[in-house]
């Protein structure tokens, strides 16, 4: 039983509004039942029994003072009152759907498919029978619980069926996103779904990764209501990640100042950052992200993380030409991971080769070799932690080490250059960019020996491995042929 409770008792929340199993002369008796739950005098349960007696032949009655009880969590009378209702009408659908209710509540899943099922039966056009069924069956086959709605559909054509199945899709324990926007993608207009439709939908798309449309259904909510802050989000954070950078300045602002009820978070925020750099808008990104981290410090369910908030700070600081700061955030946003990988080591080292390489051309000297210098450092480094990127470690540190010595009079990229050679130029399996990496390493060695130090024997040595892998090469044909 209790592997359909998860799913259940939140499903009737999710449900259409429930069906008014009452006329019109059912709502003195609501009227009366609440204030008897109300006042819960001594006499309670003496109250309860004349009010049984008072509406004993009315079916309708009889269970709308149990659904009372219900919504009053009083499961016990509602119970009573649902079984008095069937005992003077045997097919009274709602009394059933009462019951399934009760058993829900109860923890009782099969209890309260039976009495669905016993509504549908006796009620072939009542959805809110169906619905409920379908939300039983969804916890073991979501298949089977749309299978129900399209019954519903034979019988009542014009109900909102497509739009109760997403639901089913969506609201399971292993939701299935592509079914759920599928059937919300029948609904032939969006502004007649429930808000909690619409919301999910817009939230579905967004998920799957098809922001276009996830900004149309947001889009079309919002003609609705233009405060509602999840369908501004959402539009601000797709326009965001299609780079729609207007667009998402303008949904941002809307969310910030023009939502009800916004609960601003570190990912909105972090959002944000990314539209103000996309907007080239420094200073403002800056702010943005270091408000995330803010915010970061007191929001458990936020996707962003301090790592990527201290990459993105990086990258800003280093689009507005402030490489100090761009390296210092880099330099924390691998200190904030438990685990650096490769990769992100590897990007501390690119970003000191970018900055090193910006500033040779703002012809600041002394700032480049220390970037260099930093590199190289990272680089060895990375060797250390990752002894399987070696090779291309080897490469990046002669590439390093040759811009440190343009000349290779120094021979500061020889070590290097020698140990990919070594490393690849008896490999059997190289793979292309293996073969290119170590063509550099034969190139440098022929001018480090022919250049640096004069010895035209040596040079030779290392045209000739060129040649073998690069019969075209010039400056090894030219230094093979000289005498």
């Amino acid at each position: 039983m209790r592997a359909y409770q998860l799913l259940l008792a939140g499903a009737l929340l999710l449900g259409p509004a429930t069906v008014s199993m009452a006329q019109t002369d059912t709502k003195a008796v609501v009227e009366q039942t609440k204030q008897l739950i109300k006042t819960k005098g001594a006499d309670f349960d003496k109250q309860v029994k004349e009010l049984y007696k008072a509406n004993k032949k009315n079916a309708d009655a009889l269970v709308a003072i149990g659904r009372t009880f219900y919504n009053n969590k009083d499961l016990t009378n509602a119970g009573q009152f649902a079984d008095y209702a069937l005992q003077k009408n045997s097919k009274c659908a709602e009394a059933h759907i009462l019951k399934g209710d009760i058993a829900v509540s109860n923890d009782d899943g099969s209890t309260a498919a039976q009495e669905y099922q016993q509504a549908i039966y006796f009620a072939p056009k009542n959805p809110d029978a169906y619905y409920k069924y379908a939300m039983i069956l969804r916890g073991r086959n979501p298949e089977d619980a749309v299978a129900t709605l399209e019954e519903l559909r034979k019988q009542v054509p014009d109900y909102p069926v497509d739009a109760l199945a997403a639901r089913i899709y969506y609201h399971t324990k292993n939701p299935n996103l592509e079914k759920a926007a599928e059937y919300y993608g029948k609904v032939t207009d969006v502004t007649k779904m429930d808000d909690e439709d619409i919301k999910d939908y817009a939230t579905i798309e967004w998920m799957l990764g098809n922001k276009d449309k996830s900004i149309e259904v947001a889009k079309a909510g919002l003609t609705k209501d233009p405060k509602w802050s999840t369908l501004n989000r959402l539009v601000f954070w797709n326009s965001t990640d299609k780079s729609y950078t207007d667009q998402a300045l303008e949904y941002a602002d809307r969310l910030f100042n023009k939502s009800d009820s916004a609960n601003v978070t570190a990912d909105d925020y972090a959002y944000y950052g990314t539209a103000l750099k996309q907007a080239k808008r420094w200073d403002d990104a800056i702010k943005a992200y270091t408000t995330s981290l803010e915010y970061l410090e007191k929001d458990n369910n936020a996707i962003v993380s301090k790592p990527i908030l201290y990459k993105n700070l990086s990258d800003v600081y280093n689009e507005k030409g402030d490489y100090d700061n761009a390296l210092a955030y880099v330099e924390k946003s691998i200190e904030a991971k438990e685990n650096p990988s490769f990769s992100d080591y590897n990007s501390l080292g690119s970003q000191y080769l970018e900055i090193a390489a910006k500033r040779s051309q703002a012809k600041e000297v002394a700032g480049a070799k220390a970037a260099y210098k930093k590199a190289d450092e990272t680089y060895a480094k990375i060797a250390e932690k990752f002894p399987e990127q070696v090779n291309y470690c080897n490469y990046v540190r002669g590439s390093i080490n040759s811009a440190l010595d343009p000349d290779s009079k120094l021979g500061l990229a020889k070590p290097y250059y020698e140990a990919l050679a070594s490393a690849l130029e008896a490999k059997t399996d190289r793979t292309e960019n293996q073969t290119a990496m170590l063509k550099t390493a034969y190139q440098y060695m022929i001018v480090y020996e022919f250049n640096g130090r004069q010895n035209k024997a040596a040079a030779k040595e290392w045209a000739n491995k060129m040649l073998e892998i690069d019969p075209t090469n010039e400056i090894a044909k030219q230094v093979k042929e000289m005498k």
